[in-house]
């Protein structure tokens, strides 16, 4: 059912991605669309434990599992539940200090 609600606690959130005007929020129960823009998601959301780390793309601090630094100034952050997902150049540095590496 398309018009289904689902009530979700920050503390579910894995990854929240746009997909041009889809936004999908990734937790371990699933993955939910939502018709919020992912920049009132960003405002929504506490920046102790949530990062945007590309144009398209915020995750949950304490859900990444893995960090693969790459050759052109990227990083490759795997999640808790698996989902791949690239820091971009232009939010590199800001991804560096606010996890301290």
């Amino acid at each position: 059912m398309d018009n289904e609600r689902v009530r979700i606690s920050t503390d579910e959130i894995i990854v929240v991605e746009s997909f041009g005007r889809d936004i999908v929020i990734h937790t371990p129960q699933g993955n939910f669309k939502t018709s919020e823009r992912l920049y009132h998601l960003e405002r929504l959301l506490n920046p102790e434990q949530f990062l945007r780390i590309s144009n398209s793309v915020i995750v949950a601090k304490d859900k990444i599992k893995r960090i693969t630094p790459t050759l052109s100034s990227k990083f490759v952050l795997t999640m808790t539940n698996g989902t791949t997902v690239d820091v971009t150049r232009s939010y590199y540095g800001i991804f560096k200090d606010r996890l301290g590496i």
